[in-house]
């Protein structure tokens, strides 16, 4: 009985002995928060346009950190695209004292800081160095961070993650170059060929979507994959012309979808021709079916495309020779209107 009670005091004695060490790891623990991150902010640069020698610069931030004390990187950036003109540590009340080098050829940037003043410790995004470049050439590449260390007060390390950062100098630009229908004119019901010309005018790779419209009435897509720059695409809708009334005049449009980042949209869509579609019968497109009809079909009777004489709207019948066929249509339909 006496062993046991010496044996609980024991127990008792390490526990109350080893509590405040538990609480202190506890709060440590607790301090270090596991979702620090060291990151590029803001994280894309975007330019359309070339202009050499222009400034932008980025921040090296963390957040999410207790008791930052010392931080060290490394950042690389195309050296092709990119010249490093600044770097400044921050933040300036915390009185941070580093070293820096940059390395144009390899395109680095290293930073070791220590901060002489009160440690950083906060739940929201802050500053530690600010890099400024300049741009000298088109292209894109990442900012990526590595080599990283961050620690306390105390010179332990603080676990981290990190994010890169990406610049993009680059013209995103599709065009509808063309459109241009089979026919001007044609009868209701017929099909009309539309050719369409896209072109990639930017520096790389785009997916878009090209859209036809007669007026404002879509009849045609078509998903354009992979167009390399400089490169075009001819692309082939057919409008079957049941679907307006006859005796009217359409606008022929196509318009190619933008595409990421792309800025000039003015190209992206072209109003190119009109086409005029007819009732049967109406040789002369005035909108009835008369005798100045029959005398347009008479003058071209027995006529093949290439022919002097020939006339492809007296070829009602679209079988390639004006005949007796286009004549039935026309006595079918005498003195229709429009």
């Amino acid at each position: 009985m006496k062993r046991d009670k010496k044996l609980i005091a024991v127990i008792a004695f390490m526990c109350i002995s080893i509590l405040p060490m538990a609480i202190a790891l506890h709060s440590a623990l607790t301090l270090q928060t596991p979702g620090t991150t060291l990151f590029v902010d803001p994280p894309l640069i975007l330019r359309q346009t070339l202009v050499v020698g222009e400034r932008f610069s980025v921040n090296i931030s963390v957040t999410d950190v207790a008791d930052l004390k010392n931080y060290e990187f490394k950042l690389s950036f195309n050296t092709a695209m990119l010249d490093v003109v600044g770097i400044m540590l921050l933040p300036d009340e915390n009185l941070p004292v580093g070293n820096w080098w940059v390395s144009d050829p390899l395109g680095i940037i290293w930073i070791n800081a220590t901060y002489d003043g009160a440690s950083i410790t906060t739940s929201s995004p802050v500053a530690l160095a600010n890099i400024q470049f300049k741009t000298m050439n088109r292209g894109q590449g990442a900012l990526h961070l590595y080599d990283t260390a961050l620690s306390d007060s105390l010179g332990n390390s603080i676990p981290h993650t990190t994010e890169d950062g990406w610049v993009e100098i680059l013209l995103h630009d599709v065009a509808i170059v063309s459109v241009v229908p089979s026919t001007t004119e044609t009868y209701t019901g017929y099909i009309v060929n539309v050719t369409v010309v896209a072109k990639n005018n930017g520096d790389v790779t785009e997916n878009f979507t090209v859209k036809v419209y007669h007026n404002n009435t879509m009849f045609g897509t078509f998903d354009v994959e992979n167009l390399a720059s400089g490169a075009n695409t001819t692309i082939m809708f057919p409008w079957n012309t049941s679907d307006v009334l006859a005796g009217n005049v359409y606008e022929l449009k196509a318009e190619a979808t933008s595409v990421p980042y792309e800025t000039n949209l003015a190209n992206n869509v072209l109003i190119n021709d009109t086409i005029k579609v007819k009732i049967i019968g109406d040789v002369n497109g005035d909108n009835r079916v008369d005798l100045d009809d029959w005398i347009a079909y008479d003058a071209a009777w027995g006529t093949h495309e290439g022919d002097p004489s020939w006339n492809p709207q007296a070829d009602i019948s679209a079988d390639g020779i004006v005949d007796n066929a286009d004549g039935v249509l026309i006595a079918q339909n005498y003195r229709n209107t429009a």
